[in-house]
């Protein structure tokens, strides 16, 4: 008989989200059939090989997890938006990559993650260690209503700070869906994006603009996404070019540009190219400055007087 837990925040590969050490005592662990007291002796002598001791599994954070990163205090949350096959999952790789290499972006020191294995499931396609050869990662899946979220720690090289930093990854289709009908239980998972971002890169699809075939839906998604993200998001936003190694029409360009001017004034406008990784590297500097800069980096330290703890205590009640 299969066991499996219907609460909603439980996940087979993790621990009991109500804190039982044996799942067969929680009321939500049930099976297909009424369990015989062979099976509950069985359930509740045995664990699940699959069951993990730590909270999360090592890929990619849903919104229900995100509760295992407060004790550290509020994560900058940076949303990456746009239509399908912008680059989107692109720039998240190679931001990886990046990091990778060189330990760093924009001051800001690599210090650990969560999600190393979603961030390896993100990069494997980019990889060249056995045929075929690299690409670019597949199209993300529109299945499911929450978007996966990878997390960083970074620390600043200038104070010493932790930061955490979360980037969502949603497929194009749900902010299609969310700029025509930003109310419809079908745009949950782009309004979580849209709603709780501290910085958004709006990503325009260069090479989607310079196909003849695509360019009519992409031109009008791009637009009425500008449109609806200019009249709701409250956050700081940059439109990124993306693919900029190609070139579209000019008269394509300019109404884009202009559609950018009239509902985002405020914007910033980056272009990038992987034939230019420095391109690249300054979005996401961006992106991080942006969605950390409303957090105090520096907060206000009483001074030691003593080591003994309760000598230390004094100067508050002097205060008061």
């Amino acid at each position: 008989m299969k066991f499996k837990c219907s609460h909603e925040s439980c996940f087979p590969d993790t621990t009991c989200a109500l804190g039982h050490n044996n799942r067969a005592e929680c009321e939500h662990w049930t099976g297909d059939a009424q369990p015989s007291e062979q099976d509950l002796e069985s359930a509740r002598s045995e664990r699940p090989e699959s069951t993990s001791d730590i909270p999360w599994n090592g890929y990619v954070l849903g919104t229900s997890d995100l509760t295992i990163l407060g004790g550290r205090g509020r994560p900058a949350v940076i949303g990456l938006i746009g239509p399908p096959d912008s680059g989107k999952t692109s720039l998240l790789t190679y931001l990886y990559m990046w990091l990778l290499e060189h330990g760093e972006v924009a001051g800001w020191s690599f210090a650990g993650s969560w999600t190393l294995g979603g961030w390896e499931s993100v990069v494997q396609y980019s990889r060249w260690t056995s045929e075929p050869p690299p690409s670019f990662p597949p199209h993300t899946s529109s299945s499911g209503r929450h978007p996966g979220i990878l997390h960083l720690t970074l620390r600043s090289q200038a104070t010493g700070r932790l930061r955490d930093v979360l980037l969502t990854d949603a497929p194009g289709e749900w902010f299609n869906q969310w700029s025509r009908s930003p109310n419809s239980s079908s745009s949950e998972g782009a309004r979580w994006v849209i709603e709780r971002a501290d910085a958004l890169l709006l990503l325009v699809d260069t090479g989607a603009l310079s196909d003849r075939e695509k360019l009519p839906a992409t031109r009008r998604a791009t637009r009425d996404l500008m449109e609806r993200v200019g009249a709701q998001a409250s956050c700081r936003t940059a439109v990124v070019w993306t693919k900029d190694d190609v070139a579209a029409p000019d008269a394509v360009t300019k109404m884009i540009e202009t559609a950018s001017g009239e509902f985002m004034p405020a914007a910033q406008t980056m272009r990038t190219t992987i034939k230019d990784p420095d391109t690249i590297e300054a979005c996401f500097a961006w992106a991080i400055e942006a969605a950390t800069a409303k957090f105090p980096m520096q907060i206000e330290q009483e001074p030691r007087l003593s080591h003994d703890p309760f000598q230390a205590l004094r100067r508050f009640y002097e205060r008061h």
